[in-house]
C-alpha cells in the first residue's frame, strides 16, 4: 500500500449503530467465535490470501463474509478511485484518493475500550489505517470503511484532506444507505454499494440522501417564511413608522412655517396697495 501519514492520521470519524446480526460464514473459527484482536486483522497488500483475495488490494475479508465475486468487484472500485480521482495535497502536489475497507464478524471483547464498542471500532479503524498505509504520506487523502457484523457497527474514517470532500454528513449518508442491506444480510450488495457511493462522493457526484438534504433546507426556509413572515412585516412597518414619523413632522413644520411667512408677505403687500390708494 501507499505510505500513510501517522502524524496527521484520519481526522474525522462517523460511527453509527446500524444493523442486526444475520449470520455469515467464517474461515477463521477462533476469530469467528472470540473476535479479532487489535492489530491482528491481516494486511491485504501483504497477506492477500488471508484477506480472501487472489490479488493484493485494499479490502480484507478474513472471515469470508463476502463472496469471491463481490470481493473482486469491491477491489476494482477501489482501484478505479485510485486511478480516476484527483486531490491537491497540502504541499501543492496532485494525488488521488485511496480507499480501504475491512469486514469482520466481531472484535475481541478483551480489546474493547471501557466496554464501548463505538470507541473500540474507532481504535481498530485507526490501527488499520496506520498499518495498511491508506493514503499518501503528507497528503492525508485516505478513506477507510470498517464494519463489524456481530458488533453491529460501521465506520467511515477520513483524513484531513479527504474529509474536505468526504464530509461527516456524506459519510453518514453512505452508512445510512447501507442499513436495509445489512439488516437483510446482503453483505455483498452492502459493501459494493458503500464503495460505489464513496467513489461518487470523491468525484463530486451526489448520492441518495444528499438531494434530500437540500429539499429539507428548502422546506424549512418556506416554513420559516410562512410563520415568521407576518412578524417580520410588522417589524418592518414599526421601524419605518419610527423613522418616517419625525421626518413627516419636520416637513409639516417647514411647510406650515413657509405658509405663514407667505401669508404675512401677501398681507403686507395688500396693506401697502391700500395705503397708496
Amino acid at each position: 500500500g501507499m505510505p500513510y501519514d501517522k502524524k496527521r492520521a484520519f481526522g474525522a470519524l462517523i460511527g453509527i449503530l446500524i444493523f442486526q446480526q444475520h449470520g455469515g460464514t467464517a474461515n477463521n473459527a477462533a476469530a469467528a467465535v472470540e473476535g479479532w484482536r487489535l492489530g491482528s486483522i491481516p494486511n491485504p497488500y501483504e497477506q492477500k490470501h488471508a484477506c480472501g483475495l487472489e490479488e493484493a488490494g485494499g479490502l480484507c475479508d478474513p472471515d469470508g463474509i463476502l463472496s469471491p465475486e463481490a470481493r473482486v468487484k469491491v477491489v476494482n472500485v477501489m482501484r478505479a478511485i485510485r486511478a480516476d480521482t484527483s486531490v491537491k495535497c497540502p504541499d501543492g502536489s496532485e494525488k488521488s484518493f485511496e480507499v480501504g475497507a475491512a469486514l469482520v464478524n466481531r472484535m475481541h471483547p478483551d480489546d474493547w475500550v471501557s466496554g464501548n464498542k463505538k470507541e473500540t471500532t474507532k481504535v481498530f479503524a485507526q490501527e488499520l489505517g496506520d498499518r495498511w498505509g491508506i493514503g499518501d504520506l503528507g497528503c492525508n487523502n485516505g478513506v477507510l470503511l470498517f464494519l463489524s457484523i456481530q458488533d453491529r457497527f460501521a465506520y467511515i474514517k477520513t483524513a484531513v484532506v479527504s474529509q474536505t470532500v468526504m464530509t461527516d454528513s456524506l459519510s453518514e449518508m453512505v452508512i445510512d444507505n447501507l442499513k436495509p442491506l445489512l439488516k437483510g444480510g446482503q453483505y455483498d450488495d452492502a459493501l459494493l454499494q458503500a464503495v460505489l457511493q464513496i467513489n461518487d462522493v470523491l468525484k463530486g457526484k451526489s448520492i441518495p440522501g444528499s438531494e434530500t438534504t437540500w429539499v429539507s433546507i428548502f422546506v424549512v426556509l418556506i416554513l420559516v417564511g410562512v410563520f415568521l413572515g407576518p412578524i417580520l412585516a410588522m417589524i418592518v412597518v414599526f421601524v419605518l413608522r419610527a423613522v418616517l414619523t419625525p421626518v413627516a413632522w419636520l416637513l409639516d413644520c417647514v411647510t406650515n412655517l413657509c405658509g405663514r411667512r407667505r401669508a404675512e408677505l401677501d398681507l403686507r403687500r395688500v396693506q401697502t396697495e391700500l395705503e397708496r390708494s
